[in-house]
C-alpha cells in the first residue's frame, strides 16, 4: 500500500459504543434482565401502521421475530430524467439517467422539530419504558455534488430521520436487537421505519467483575502485544429471537498491536459464558474436529467453525471436516476456530493451532462474538474477507455469495483470511492483478479493517497488505459496484482531502463505491446476506437500487448513529449511476470514465 497512515485510524471496531453514563447500582453489581417479549406483537404493528399512515406492500410479512421493516419505494428518492438508452460492453441494456437539478432544489426536508414531534409517539408504541430509555437524534439523508476540482456544486437534504440510542438502568445498550429509526419525506409522510427491540423486566442484581479483572479477561482475547484500556460496562441486545435474558457485558478497549483492533465483548458476570473445547486432527491436508464438553451459559447453544485457510461450506454443528485449500498452496500452519454462542448471545471462543500434521486441542475463553467492528448477460461477483477469526465476518461474505449463487450468479472468487490478497484490488501498472480478480466481476463484497486512506489484508507476502487510493483504478475492466464493509474508508476527510478527492482517481468506469463515513461493524446475522437479498428482491421488498440496498442494510443491521455513504461519477449532461439497480432488476446506467467525468456525487445517511 502506498499510503500507510490508515493504520492509525480505528477500524471495523466491534462491540458496543459505550457512553460515560453513571450506573444506577454500585459499581460492583449490575441487573440481569428477563426478556418478556421478543419484538412487536401483531397488535403493536397494526397500531404503528395506523399511527404513521404506513401502507406496506411487501412480498411477505415483515413481522418475523417481531421486527418491523418498512421502506417506501421513494425512500430517499433522487429526482432523475432519462436521457438515453443503449447497451454495455457485454450487450446488457443500459439506461442513462441525469440528475434533475431543478427538482432537487425544490425538495424541502421536514424541519427537525417537526420530525421529532411526529416521531414522539414511536417509543411508546414499540414498548420503550421502565429501565429502558430511548434518546432521539435527528439527521438527513444528503446528496452532495462536486466538480472535477472537488468544489461543491450542490447539497440536498432528501429526508429527515430520527434514530434512537438506548440505555438500560443507566448503562448504554447496543446490538442488532436495539434498533429504532423512522424517516420522513418533506410532507411529513413516513418513508422508512424499522424496529428491532425486545421488552425486558428487571431481575436480580448480581456481582460483576471489576474493570481491572475485565481488562485481564480482554487481554486473553488479543495478541500479547495488544495493551488494554479500561473496559466499559453495558448491555448487548442480540438479534431478535435469540435471548432469554439480557446479561451485562464489558466492551474491551484494545490499544496498539500489529494493526487495528476490534472492540470485543466480555461477559461481566463471572462464569456466565458458555464453555467448550476442540479436539482436532490434521493429516495429509485434511482436518477433522469435534467440539467437546459444551456447557455453562444458557442452552441451547449455537456452534460455528471458521478456518484460517479454507472457506467452509458448512460451518455449524458439533463436528467439522474439510480438506485444506490455502490459495498459495502452502500447507504449513492452520488455525481452526470454534465460536460457542448461548441462548442469551454470550460467547466463548476456542482456537486450535496446527504447526503441521498431528493433533491439536484448545479450550474456550469467554468473550468475542456478537460484533466485529467491523440476470441479463454474463454476471458474476467476488468476495474478499480478511477477518477469518470473526464468525460474523465469515457469515457476511458467505451470505452474500450464497444469495448470489442461489440466483444463478457465479462467484468468480471467494477468498477469506490469508487467502485474500491486496494485489487482487491493485492496478496492473503497479504489479497488481485487479484485471483478473476485482475488475473482472460485476460486484465485489469486502469485509475487513480500514480507515480514510485505505483498507487492509492479513497476507503481506503478496504485496504490503493494504490498498490506498493511489493503488487502484477500478471500472476500466468490468467492475460496477465495490462494496466495502470497512471502517471510515469514505470518511468526510482524512485531515487533508475529502472522500471524493481521495477516491476519485480510483473511479474509472466504476459505477459506485459503497462504504462508511463512520466505523462499521460486521454483524452476527449477516450484513452481506441482507445486502444481496435487497439487491435481488429476495427479502420482504422487491429489488431496490444498489445505493438503497446498501442504505437499508446499514439501517437494519448497523448500530444507530453510524453514517453510510455511496460515491460515484457524474458524466456529461449530469448523467450518474446513483439510480443503478443490479443487472436485470431495474435500470442500470453506463460506465463513466475519469476522462468523461464532469464531477462526482456523494450520498450519505445515518442509521
Amino acid at each position: 500500500m502506498s499510503n500507510r497512515t490508515w493504520m492509525t485510524v480505528p477500524a471495523l471496531a466491534a462491540g458496543l459504543l459505550m457512553l460515560a453514563v453513571p450506573n444506577a447500582l454500585a459499581a460492583d453489581r449490575a441487573v440481569i434482565y428477563d426478556v418478556v417479549q421478543e419484538g412487536l406483537t401483531s397488535d403493536q404493528i397494526k397500531r404503528i401502521d395506523v399511527s404513521f399512515g404506513v401502507e406496506r406492500e411487501m412480498k411477505e410479512s415483515g413481522e418475523k421475530d417481531g421486527a418491523y421493516d418498512f421502506a417506501r419505494a421513494d425512500f430517499a428518492a433522487i429526482p432523475q430524467k432519462t436521457v438515453g438508452k443503449g447497451t454495455d460492453e457485454a450487450g446488457r441494456p443500459i439506461v442513462s439517467q441525469a440528475l434533475d437539478v431543478d427538482a432537487l432544489r425544490r425538495i424541502r426536508a421536514l424541519p427537525a422539530d417537526a420530525a421529532l414531534k411526529k416521531a414522539s409517539a414511536l417509543p411508546d408504541l414499540v414498548g420503550v419504558g421502565g429501565d429502558l430509555r430511548a434518546a432521539p437524534s435527528v439527521s438527513n439523508t444528503e446528496l452532495e455534488t462536486a466538480d472535477n476540482e472537488g468544489r461543491r456544486t450542490g447539497r440536498y437534504a432528501l429526508d429527515t430521520s430520527i434514530s434512537y440510542d438506548f440505555s438500560l438502568n443507566g448503562l448504554p445498550v447496543s446490538g442488532p436487537g436495539a434498533k429504532l429509526r423512522i424517516a420522513f419525506a418533506g410532507d411529513g409522510s413516513v418513508t422508512q421505519l424499522n424496529s428491532a427491540l425486545r421488552q425486558v423486566k428487571a431481575g436480580e442484581a448480581v456481582p460483576v467483575i471489576s474493570p481491572e479483572e475485565a481488562a485481564k479477561g480482554c487481554a486473553a482475547l488479543y495478541a500479547d502485544n495488544v495493551r488494554q484500556g479500561t473496559p466499559k460496562l453495558g448491555y448487548h441486545f442480540p438479534e431478535l429471537g435469540q435471548a432469554q435474558r439480557i446479561m451485562p457485558v464489558y466492551t474491551c478497549a484494545p490499544l496498539g498491536g500489529d494493526g487495528t483492533q476490534a472492540n470485543l465483548l466480555l461477559p461481566a458476570v463471572r462464569d456466565s459464558a458458555p464453555t467448550g473445547g476442540i479436539n482436532a486432527l490434521l493429516l495429509d491436508g485434511s482436518v477433522r474436529a469435534t467440539a467437546t464438553e459444551i456447557k455453562g451459559g444458557t442452552a441451547p447453544y449455537r456452534l460455528k467453525w471458521s478456518s484460517s485457510s479454507t472457506v467452509l461450506e458448512r460451518t455449524e454443528g458439533t463436528e467439522i471436516a474439510y480438506k485444506r485449500a490455502p490459495r498459495d498452496g502452502k500447507l504449513a500452519g492452520e488455525q481452526l476456530t470454534l465460536e460457542i454462542t448461548d441462548a442469551n448471545g454470550l460467547t466463548g471462543r476456542a482456537t486450535a493451532t496446527f504447526a503441521g500434521d498431528g493433533e491439536a486441542k484448545a479450550e474456550s475463553i469467554p468473550g468475542g462474538g456478537g460484533y466485529g467492528e467491523l440476470a441479463i448477460g454474463p454476471t458474476d461477483v467476488g468476495v474478499e474477507q480478511t477477518v477469518d477469526e470473526w464468525q460474523c465476518a465469515n457469515d457476511s461474505g458467505t451470505g452474500f455469495r450464497q444469495v448470489m449463487n442461489a440466483h444463478g450468479i457465479n462467484s468468480a472468487f471467494n477468498f477469506f483470511g490469508t487467502s485474500a490478497w491486496e494485489r487482487d484490488f491493485k492496478k496492473g501498472s503497479l504489479g497488481g492483478t485487479d484485471s483478473t480478480y476485482v475488475d473482472n466481476v460485476d460486484a465485489v463484497f469486502y469485509t475487513g479493517h480500514g480507515g480514510p486512506n485505505g483498507f487492509s489484508f492479513k497476507d503481506t507476502s503478496h504485496d504490503d497488505g493494504g490498498i490506498g487510493p493511489s493503488d487502484a483504478d477500478w471500472g476500466n475492466g468490468d467492475l460496477e459496484w465495490l462494496n466495502l464493509e470497512s471502517c471510515q474508508v469514505l470518511r468526510d476527510t482524512n485531515g487533508n482531502m475529502d472522500q471524493l478527492t481521495r477516491w476519485g482517481g480510483t473511479v474509472n468506469g466504476l459505477h459506485m463505491i459503497n462504504g462508511y463515513h463512520t466505523n462499521a461493524r460486521c454483524v452476527d446475522g449477516g450484513t452481506g446476506r441482507l445486502f444481496a437479498q435487497l439487491l435481488l428482491g429476495d427479502w420482504i421488498y422487491p429489488a431496490v437500487p444498489v445505493r438503497n440496498a446498501w442504505a437499508i442494510m446499514a439501517i437494519t443491521k448497523q448500530p444507530s448513529g453510524r453514517r453510510y455513504r455511496s460515491i460515484g461519477n457524474i458524466g456529461a449532461g449530469g448523467v450518474t449511476n446513483v439510480g443503478d439497480y443490479f443487472w436485470g432488476k431495474g435500470p442500470t446506467g453506463p460506465d463513466i470514465t475519469k476522462a468523461a467525468r464532469t464531477g462526482m456525487w456523494s450520498l450519505s445517511g445515518t442509521t
